[in-house]
């Protein structure tokens, strides 16, 4: 694995997103990543102000882009019986254990990781990043972004979502 990938995915599994907390600590925490690249994110935040939803692009601004899309909320840890910590990365055996690593903090670390390398490149069509707040409690956030991109002159021409979805490619899904 990259090494920023893992630095970047170590970061993302110590913040406690579970549903019921923030998630502002990771959103600034990327966004603050992202403009080490001159990429500006958009924070679309709930009604309450202590969750958000982020937003951002790199290339050609004109043009739909090719969107990956991930939610930053887990589910809780509490009461489980975690042989490692839940709200750290544990790489052992050339695995990564910990709350998140899979659904979903893995694929919004290589996400970041790829939009921070397209950031350095020409591209013919933006690469475009939307993480959401609150998936695990029925894909609450996603609805408050998806209103203001709706709005957006240009909107993403394709979007891949991360979820792991029992590790099978899924090429729609009812919702």
């Amino acid at each position: 694995m990259k090494a920023r990938v893992l630095d970047i995915l170590k970061r993302l599994m110590a913040f406690d997103t579970v549903s019921s907390e923030s998630n502002m600590a990771l959103i600034e925490y990327v966004r603050d990543l992202l403009l080490t690249k001159g990429i500006e994110s958009l924070i679309v935040k709930d009604e309450t102000g202590k969750k958000a939803n982020l937003f951002a692009s790199t290339g050609p601004k004109s043009l739909p882009g090719i969107l990956l899309s991930g939610h930053t909320d887990v589910v809780p840890a509490a009461g489980q019986a975690w042989t490692v910590p839940a709200f750290q990365a544990t790489v052992q055996d050339g695995k990564i254990y910990g709350r998140g690593s899979c659904d979903m903090k893995g694929f919004i670390a290589l996400a970041i990781d790829a939009m921070l390398d397209a950031a350095d490149h020409s591209l013919s069509r933006p690469l475009q990043l939307a993480l959401s707040h609150d998936e695990e409690t029925g894909c609450v956030g996603v609805r408050r972004l998806l209103d203001v991109l709706h709005l957006a002159p240009v909107r993403p021409f394709l979007c891949l979502i991360g979820e792991p979805t029992n590790m099978q490619f899924v090429l729609g899904h009812k919702g």
